[in-house]
């Protein structure tokens, strides 16, 4: 991967933010920067596990930085894969809809994030582009 364009402060202070204003950040910077950024290996996308609470999730990221702060431990086999824009927008968040995958954006190193239905960020994206 390519040198990160972040200093390490200012992935603390992304990372630092609470969880509504990350949110509201991925989406003002994958509509900016036409992409979205998920983990993956050989086996295939990185899926956070069903709990007693939600469904399965995929946590998303708009930078390939903050993606990389999650590959260590049983993660050390991942490496952060775009998505491009266009693909996000017509055929993954459909898709995660139709399957019941939740996004789960822009988490933090302690996994604190909004965790919304696929159909709900798509909405949440669109009212933002309009």
């Amino acid at each position: 991967m390519s040198e990160s364009k972040f200093s390490a402060q200012q992935l603390d202070a992304i990372n630092a933010m609470p969880a509504e204003q990350r949110y509201d950040y991925f989406i003002t910077q994958i509509i900016e920067l036409r992409e979205v950024w998920g983990l993956a290996s050989d086996d295939g996308w990185f899926v956070i596990p069903e709990d007693d609470e939600d469904g399965e999730q995929l946590p998303v990221w708009p930078h390939a930085e903050l993606a990389q702060l999650w590959v260590e431990g049983e993660l050390s086999d991942c490496k952060p894969v775009a998505i491009s824009f266009d693909d996000w927008m017509e055929t993954w968040l459909p898709g995660m809809d139709n399957d019941g995958l939740l996004a789960t954006v822009c988490p933090d190193r302690e996994t604190d994030a909004i965790v919304v239905s696929a159909g709900e960020l798509l909405s949440d994206i669109k009212h933002k582009f309009s």
